[in-house]
């Protein structure tokens, strides 16, 4: 096998191998993702295929005790056998990015996979593309081992992108999910892995599933000026009310960990199961991943009192079931808050202003994205999943309005997004660096050049005229007979001498710049960067540790970007 891979990649270059591994870490989880989607709806079909018709008696105990038992077995599991693949996922998955030393083992992917179709499938309020995300992740670090790869975190990233694209046939919103929501060190080095992942889930996904839109809804309205100020209190209420159930999703892990401590925690999915099944009695449309209600939402197949009250319950069950730990995502089940928020706010507004006749469906589909804008501040990954998501482009710009809106009022009532959150509430502070603040954990020593020309501060102009004429250096460090740094001369600086009529016989030393920009070979990369462009200078001279005066090395922007580029491809 070994021998195998060996010969089909040693005719590659390495950035050309890291896209074949990479499409294929895609292919196999687009195949994944169809499989856990057609288990799930399988097996949700089968579990409650009499929900809406119970003609004995006993008929009536068949959502409570199934919905308990699928709890049960998902909680169980997770607990006994991977506790990390408990609850959405996606926060695990931004730990490992942001973190040297975590990885995600074959064995979380493994049972996060029957967990989750199990828990879902029986009824709990959750998603699946959360999982889909976590699992993602995980096949894509076991892929990269087995195919060789040193570099695992591009691959779980892109593993984890391919993930949401597969999940809801959304390439691009994967994409961007990677860049704005689950590794903020990425760099444009890793966009290409990222997006071949993406596109080749979602194309085996297609090939499979068939090429679909994951929600259906069409509406001819556009952007009516008119119609701006309601959008951006849509937007405001969605950022509210966005805020106040992230809290509760962290209040409710707290409640299990405090309340119910006497029950052993691979039972507190019976628990979140038993509150579903009996809501599922009375109420179907608020349990389970929720994808007909949504379609029934935008569809306006639900009275106007009856839409509140699916709110409530589905607020409710998705903070129960997330806060029991078993396996599931709350990605869809935000949506779906979102679209009955956005129904409620367009059905209000025609009872207050008939004479306006809005189509509560597009207030209905604006409110999905501010509303899972507001959780995850991800405003970007929002707008491009929606659109990808309805394929409806009309009102592209109403939602704009309303997810940025959201994003600024949710981050005004609380900083970080649930992912953030969840994570903070293990005691795990994420590093997440901006492109030049990742080199923060690298050393000016790593990237800096030691093999450098320099020139005596005793040679003349002329000659350091000639010197320049031969190199392609804009600048040399300058030493003295006992070779100690002394100074930096430029191009432009001897251009501005000779403009001055300064004559060739001149001392290099009467010129020199002896106001040094230095940085000893301990200091990191990022605050290289920082200083060249406080200083407008392209190098800088390194020097050693425990002598001043000696010259280590020099580094550029070129040694920086060539530094980087080497550490994605390693």
């Amino acid at each position: 096998m070994r021998r195998l891979k060996y010969l089909f990649l040693k005719s590659f270059d390495v950035k050309t191998q890291i896209l074949i591994r990479v499409a294929v870490i895609g292919v196999i989880i687009g195949c994944i993702a169809v499989a856990f989607r057609v288990l799930t709806e399988k097996l949700g079909h089968f579990f409650h295929y009499n929900l809406y018709h119970r003609e004995y008696w006993y008929e009536w105990l068949y959502p409570i005790l199934i919905c308990t038992s699928g709890g049960l077995f998902a909680s169980f599991i997770t607990q006994k056998y991977a506790p990390d693949a408990s609850g959405s996922g996606i926060p695990q998955v931004k730990h490992a990015l942001n973190n040297s030393n975590i990885y995600i083992g074959l064995r979380t992917a493994i049972v996060k996979f029957f967990g989750a179709i199990v828990g879902i499938a029986s009824g709990l309020s959750m998603g699946r593309e959360g999982p889909t995300i976590h699992i993602g992740a995980g096949l894509g670090n076991k892929i990269a081992k087995l195919l060789n790869s040193k570099h695992h975190k591009r691959a779980m990233a892109s593993g984890a992108g391919a993930g949401l694209a597969a999940a809801f046939n959304t390439p691009i919103a994967g994409v961007l999910f990677i860049i704005e929501e689950l590794d903020h060190n990425f760099s444009s080095v890793s966009l290409g892995p990222a997006i071949v992942g993406s596109v080749t889930a979602a194309i085996t996904c297609r090939m499979l599933y068939g090429d679909f839109f994951t929600f259906h809804f069409q509406s001819n309205i556009g952007l009516e000026l008119e119609a701006v100020p309601f959008y951006i209190i849509l937007g405001i209420v969605c950022g509210i009310i966005g805020v106040y159930f992230q809290r509760s999703i962290v209040k409710s892990l707290d409640f299990y960990q405090n309340r119910f401590n006497f029950i052993p925690r691979w039972g507190h999915g019976a628990i979140a199961g038993l509150l579903t099944g009996l809501v599922a009695l009375w109420l179907p449309e608020a349990i389970g991943g929720g994808h007909g209600t949504l379609e029934g939402t935008l569809a306006q197949a639900y009275t106007w009192w009856m839409i509140p009250l699916i709110f409530i319950f589905k607020y409710f069950l998705t903070v129960v079931a997330y806060g029991s730990g078993v396996p599931g995502g709350i990605f869809a089940p935000s949506l779906i808050l979102g679209a009955l928020l956005g129904a409620m706010f367009g059905n209000g507004l025609n009872v207050l202003l008939p004479d306006l006749g809005y189509n509560p469906s597009t207030f209905a589909f604006v409110g999905m994205g501010a509303f899972f804008t507001a959780i995850s501040r991800a405003p970007i990954t929002s707008i491009v999943m929606l659109f990808e998501l309805t394929g409806n482009y009309d009102l592209v710009l109403p939602l704009m309005f309303s997810c940025i809106i959201a994003n600024i009022t949710s981050e005004k009532l609380q900083i970080g997004g649930i992912y953030e959150n969840l994570l903070s509430r293990e005691g795990i502070e994420l590093n997440e660096y901006t492109t030049p603040s990742y080199l923060q954990q690298f050393s000016v020593k790593e990237a800096m050049t030691t093999d450098v020309e320099w020139v005596n501060e005793n040679i003349s102009l002329g000659h350091l005229n000639r010197v320049f004429q031969k190199t392609e250096h804009s600048g040399l460090p300058i030493l003295d007979h006992e070779h100690r740094l002394t100074g930096v001369i430029t191009r432009r600086d001897l251009k501005r001498a000779f403009d001055q009529g300064t004559k060739r016989s001149a001392k290099l030393f009467t010129i020199m710049t002896t106001s040094l920009k230095i940085m000893t070979v301990d200091d990191n990369l990022h605050n290289a960067i920082i200083a060249m462009h406080e200083h407008d200078i392209g190098r800088l001279l390194i020097i050693d540790r425990d002598d001043p005066n000696k010259l280590a090395g020099i580094l550029t922007r070129s040694d920086i970007i060539n530094f980087e580029a080497n550490k994605e491809i390693d």
